[in-house]
């Protein structure tokens, strides 16, 4: 008949026997994850160009709206000009439109997101005046993914996002 502190040593030598994962188990898990990160990527991929240009396309509307309000607030001219990779908001002149010459204050100035461009083959030529209106026209984002966003600019000076 068993002892006591055979009965222990065996109990904990059972216990100890099936703790922990085996060389087999591992691998599995680790291929299980190998196999849903493959199928998850090209996902997390899309979604990420599509989050980056809807975030560039936010912040042109607000620099455009920040634009219209500067351009009331001085009670004068505010454009913007756009590149491929950024652009800048400043106050305009007149001297020479949609661009910006020197003494000619810099509102705001923006380097979109890696990824992500501004459509110059259309250029839009945008500036507010005093009164809020402006000089209508759309500034069409596109991203490395091939989505578009269009910042719409109405001759009232409504600024809004459109997809296209």
């Amino acid at each position: 008949m068993p002892t006591r502190l055979t009965q222990a040593i065996l109990k904990q030598t059972a216990a100890h026997k099936f703790s922990g994962f085996t060389l087999l188990e591992a691998m599995i898990i680790i291929s299980l994850f190998a196999i849903v990160g493959t199928i998850a990527a090209p996902n997390l991929i899309a979604w990420r160009n599509k989050a980056r240009l809807r975030a560039a396309a936010d912040n042109l509307k607000g620099d455009l709206e920040l634009a219209k309000l500067k351009a009331i607030q001085i009670n004068g001219s505010v454009a913007i000009n756009c590149t491929a990779s950024n652009y800048e908001i400043f106050e305009d002149n007149g001297a020479t439109t949609h661009v910006r010459d020197s003494g000619e204050q810099l509102v705001k100035s923006r380097t979109l997101p890696s990824g992500v461009r501004i459509d110059i083959s259309k250029p839009a030529k945008i500036s507010f005046t005093g009164r809020g209106t402006a000089d209508s026209g759309t500034i069409q984002l596109l991203n490395s993914g091939g989505g578009k966003k269009q910042i719409i600019v109405s001759p009232v000076g409504r600024i809004r996002i459109g997809n296209n």
